[in-house]
């Protein structure tokens, strides 16, 4: 008797022997013993099709590149009051929270965990990408990764992950998305002006 699990990604199976056994008997254990697998493997599939509903909530961060994600990372600042210290001896504490688009590399290779992160607004989004890339190919041992440069993915993405995230909670400021963004909305507006002045 035989039947695949996914889960376990191979065929489940158990031998009934009928020597010096009731034939009937024999069967009727097996039915029940299908009948248990049969629901087991529904459960299973049930699982996997909630899981593949709920994947798409995280879609905005893949990239396209296995291993590469983009998103915000909160980071908290601290920094003491400048004000003098109170008669207890301390100064007050001051925290702040920066939200940051990043291109975040992660995995582990035989066993071995590794993540790294590189800034978007410092390195700009063109050079943040060739490095995310240049680092996978380098932890994964791939000589040629053109074809990996070539899935950048648009800058425009960071919209709807801003609103992913926010929607989950967090408090990302416009601000905070990436220069390239920024600009073209820049932009946008000094041309809308433009165009009202040359029509007045």
């Amino acid at each position: 008797m035989t039947r695949y699990f996914a889960s376990e990604k191979k065929n489940r199976q158990r031998w009934l022997g009928i020597k010096d056994k009731d034939v009937d008997h024999v069967k009727k254990e097996a039915e029940k013993l299908l009948a248990e697998w049969e629901f087991e493997a529904m459960l299973e599939k049930s699982q996997r099709d909630r899981l593949k509903q709920e994947r798409p909530q995280n879609s905005a961060y893949i990239t396209g590149v296995s291993g590469i994600k983009m998103k915000f990372v909160r980071h908290i600042k601290r920094r003491e009051s400048r004000a003098k210290k109170s008669k207890l001896g301390r100064k007050k504490i001051y925290t702040s929270t920066i939200y940051t688009p990043y291109f975040v590399v992660s995995g582990s290779v035989e066993g071995k965990k590794y993540i790294r992160k590189f800034n978007i607004k410092t390195l700009g989004f063109d050079f943040a990408w060739m490095k995310a890339v240049t680092y996978l190919a380098e932890v994964k041992g791939i000589k040629q990764f053109r074809h990996l440069l070539s899935k950048k993915p648009s800058v425009d993405q960071f919209k709807l992950i801003i609103n992913w995230q926010n929607s989950q909670g967090y408090e990302i400021p416009e601000h905070r998305l990436p220069d390239e963004l920024l600009d073209d909305e820049k932009n946008i507006k000094s041309d809308t002006r433009s165009s009202e002045l040359i029509f007045k």
